[in-house]
């Protein structure tokens, strides 16, 4: 039996409106002693189901007996937003990421957040926050937080950058009541897309083992893939609107290139001229998000995220 058959769920009603109707935040609960560790996805609504499927990979994958500390799963944080396919709910267009601790009196947004602080969050030893890439982009890199740097290096991301707490997060509130946290952005549509649920699910289990939640033998976990460190991002826009064909493909997403590397260009929807060119910045240029699809964008919109190696140490073990 799998923790997935032992884990109690349970819902908690959340106001909404009378054209979206009842809305259910659901959260899953197994084992009672400490330490525990909460895990959550969904929290930006546009950012797919990938999460909630490594979610649910993880707790398939995990015996029951396995089972040392407690466990708390939120496999969709913001319903009503991730059935829009919307970043914010329709409700109230609030950022849930933005709203912690909430207020159970307040808004739609603000009750998830108070919700999910009073059933979820509070008395978590570990907090593991995913995200992912959506349906327009693949991710492939984890945020480390002062003081919860081993974290986020035990799942093994391709990619680990350095990150300040932001207000209203639901990393800042966990790490203020005391919780060693992440942020993962890993995942998104594209051919590797179950891969990438698969690859998150065993990072989590890993992690998981490292911090005392779970119990596994040493052959019943892979050789460790490698990561490297990268220095602050940089994202790559669209000078103007028009159509973007991508060069570089959701296979090169975690990877390193070279300074100059073509990645990708900008044409002009009607006579098919090109009118920019994306190219690597760097002279090691870490690829942390791309957009693998050709795409009508808008001018300004995100198209890479890239980074800088820190140094050229690749960590192994």
């Amino acid at each position: 039996m799998s923790l997935l058959d032992k884990i109690k769920w349970k819902d908690y009603h959340i106001s909404s409106s009378a054209a979206y109707g009842v809305c259910s935040l659901t959260i899953g609960e197994v084992g009672g002693d400490s330490p525990c560790a909460t895990i959550l996805a969904g929290v930006h609504g546009d950012e797919g189901p990938w999460g909630s499927l490594a979610i649910r990979y993880l707790l398939k994958d995990i015996d029951k007996n396995a089972l040392l500390g407690s466990l708390k799963v939120v496999p969709v944080a913001n319903p009503l937003a991730m059935e829009a396919d919307s970043r914010v709910s329709p409700i109230d267009n609030l950022d849930l990421n933005r709203v912690f601790p909430g207020d159970l009196n307040g808004s739609h947004t603000q009750q998830i957040a108070a919700t999910l602080v009073e059933h979820a969050l509070n008395c978590s030893d570990y907090v593991y926050d995913l995200h992912g890439g959506g349906s327009w982009c693949v991710n492939a890199f984890g945020f480390s937080f002062a003081g919860s740097e081993d974290i986020v290096s035990s799942i093994r991301p391709p990619f680990i950058m350095d990150a300040k707490e932001k207000q209203g997060t639901l990393t800042g509130y966990s790490m203020k009541k005391g919780a060693k946290v992440t942020a993962l952005e890993m995942g998104g549509r594209g051919r590797y897309e179950n891969e990438w649920a698969n690859k998150i699910a065993y990072g989590l289990k890993k992690s998981l083992c490292d911090v005392g939640i779970i119990e596994l033998e040493k052959t019943q976990l892979h050789i460790e893939a490698p990561y490297r460190k990268v220095g602050p991002s940089m994202v790559l826009r669209s000078n103007k609107g028009g159509i973007f064909i991508p060069i570089i493909k959701e296979e090169i997403v975690g990877s390193v290139i070279n300074r100059g590397t073509l990645m990708g260009k900008m044409v002009d929807p009607v006579t098919m001229n090109c009118i920019q060119e994306l190219t690597a910045p760097f002279e090691a240029t870490a690829v942390l998000l791309l957009r693998p699809h050709i795409s009508v964008v808008n001018g300004g919109a995100m198209l890479y995220v890239v980074a800088p190696l820190k140094d050229e140490e690749i960590h192994i073990g």
